[in-house]
């Protein structure tokens, strides 16, 4: 491998999220009848000459380096083939995350632990020059869509709230509800970077919550502007544990490179084929308290694309 920009791009992974099964009620934290299903989609990693990837289960490259496909580019038929053999993946589902690996859904009670409902990207890198490996840019994009609403309620909007009636268009944008994070390998670092879009016409951030009471921001028990509120509104009821949230810890611009992984030195075992290993998951999702995670993102289509660089 020669020793050029060291960098990788994950440029397109676009997803669609299409309702299949709509109740007679709509809400964010959807029914678990609304869940959203992968269509086809593109998606490439590339990677310069200085670095190769592979993408696989963590404990399979590493035991066997020399039988993994390493690649400079995965294209889209790699990474759709692996995701879609994922039987914990089979659609988009509600979740939420406190450290971005450990994900909850709406039970029939309470949050109930998952391992569905999210796409999860286990990714190892190889090289005989870069020891660290930064995420250096990303991309998270949805067209916006104009939804006319089914209810009366008040929505998050740029900061502050608006009042919506039942009837009146709104502008919505599906990837203002997504988050990605990286997390390194057991023994390649303690890396935890969480990404959500920053604030715009259609999103207020949400960031990082600890042990949050979403329940009264509007009136008492009629949940905060924006999704809960709308929750309220449809079912005079508040999902399962809105007095005490906790979310990840986001960042909402890559200007400046964040860590995500220290490469080990592996160069004493030939089979790695390579001086330098290490290991990190992606994994991205539906957050289900974002103000913006209304029924209506279901239809839409969401491209989000990374940059790694090598050091």
């Amino acid at each position: 491998m020669r020793n050029i920009s060291r960098k990788l791009v994950l440029s397109i992974i676009a997803v669609v999220l299409t309702v299949f099964a709509l109740g007679s009620t709509t809400f964010a934290w959807f029914t678990l009848t609304n869940t959203s299903t992968v269509q086809p989609f593109s998606a490439e990693v590339i990677a310069d000459s200085g670095i190769e990837i592979s993408l696989g289960n963590h404990s399979t490259v590493f035991n066997a380096p020399d039988e993994a496909n390493w690649v400079t580019t995965l294209n889209t038929a790699d990474i759709e083939a692996f995701i879609l053999a994922d039987p914990d993946f089979t659609n988009f589902d509600h979740v939420t995350t406190a450290d971005g690996s450990t994900f909850f859904t709406l039970g029939a009670t309470a949050l109930t632990g998952t391992t569905q409902g999210y796409i999860e990207l286990p990714l190892s890198f190889r090289s005989n020059t870069s020891t660290v490996i930064n995420w250096s840019n990303v991309t998270l994009t949805s067209p916006d869509y104009t939804w006319n609403s089914d209810s009366t309620f008040t929505d998050s909007y740029q900061g502050s709230t608006r009042a919506v009636t039942a009837g009146d268009d709104i502008v919505v944008n599906a990837a203002d509800a997504m988050r990605i994070s990286m997390i390194s390998g057991s023994g390649y670092g303690s890396f935890v970077v969480g990404y959500e879009n920053p604030s715009s016409d259609t999103n207020d951030v949400l960031g990082q919550l600890t042990n949050a009471d979403l329940s009264d921001g509007i009136a008492v028990g009629e949940g905060s502007a924006g999704s809960t509120n709308y929750f309220y509104s449809k079912n005079t009821a508040l999902p399962f544990g809105a007095d005490d949230v906790t979310t990840l810890t986001t960042i909402t611009s890559l200007s400046t490179a964040q860590q995500v992984v220290t490469l080990s030195d592996v160069s004493a075992t030939p089979e790695f084929g390579a001086s330098y290993f290490g290991q990190i998951t992606v994994r991205i999702w539906l957050e289900g308290w974002d103000a913006d995670a209304y029924n209506a993102i279901l239809s839409q289509v969401v491209t989000t694309s990374f940059v790694f660089q090598g050091v």
